[in-house]
């Protein structure tokens, strides 16, 4: 008897928020997948990631919510080190059984995100991974907003607010524009750092990009206030933000 051929595990970023910036390619698979993995942090709860893209398969019984918990990586690395192989495990033997995995993420999948880690295992056990771009939010803010991330000879700084202070600091300081991403995880530390180097007017914060709640921030002090999870910070020192 023939052995069964693999499937093959895509993964697919969905964008910030809009249903429609997701690409055709993304779309195709997403509607010819055997099943489409949604990352959750809490089972029974739809992602953000799904109500993103739920428009974009017929199918929703195929859909397959997969625990990831939403805990500090530099803190619990081993934990969650052991839930992703345990959800590669589980992907690894659906793959065999020749079915093709879609795994979708907000954003793109190499910036930020939990696919990268679960892709990391698989690579390593001889499957076929296939990952298709999506729009970070940090270009959809630029775009939106008519604001060029860079231009000429500048740089671009991309860091997480769940990076040492040390490290974002430093990208603050050599860069003159900086993306922070997972601002929501300190942006009050955010805020005071603006004002130590008199750029409290040289930014602009989007929250729920492309969703019907995205909002607009160039208030330092409602940067030091409660902001949405999904908020993107763009820092420009030498562009007129308004």
């Amino acid at each position: 008897m023939a052995a069964v051929k693999k499937g093959i595990f895509y993964g697919i970023g969905v964008g910030p928020g809009d249903p429609d910036l997701i690409t055709i390619k993304a779309a195709k698979i997403l509607a010819a997948a055997d099943l489409v993995i949604t990352p959750t942090k809490k089972m029974g709860s739809p992602s953000i990631a799904f109500n993103i893209v739920k428009t974009h398969i017929p199918d929703l019984s195929k859909v397959l919510e997969m625990n990831f918990p939403m805990i500090s990586l530099s803190e619990e690395r081993e934990v969650l080190k052991k839930q992703w192989e345990e959800n590669a495990d589980e992907i690894e033997v659906l793959l065999n059984e020749g079915k093709d995995v879609a795994f979708i993420t907000l954003g793109d999948p190499m910036v930020f995100s939990t696919y990268s880690y679960v892709m990391e295992f698989l690579l390593k056990r001889n499957i076929e991974v296939i990952t298709l771009s999506g729009v970070p939010s940090f270009c959809n803010l630029g775009a939106q907003l008519n604001i060029p991330l860079t231009q000429g000879e500048e740089s671009l700084g991309v860091v997480a607010m769940t990076q040492p202070i040390e490290e974002i600091r430093a990208i603050l300081d050599a860069h003159q524009n900086i993306v922070v991403m997972k601002i929501s995880a300190n942006n009050a530390l955010m805020a005071e750092e603006l004002e130590k180097r008199g750029l409290e007017k040289s930014f602009v914060l989007v929250s729920n990009i492309g969703m019907e709640t995205q909002k607009v921030v160039r208030d330092i002090a409602v940067l030091k206030g409660k902001i949405p999870y999904l908020s993107t910070l763009l820092i420009k020192k030498n562009y007129p933000i308004d």
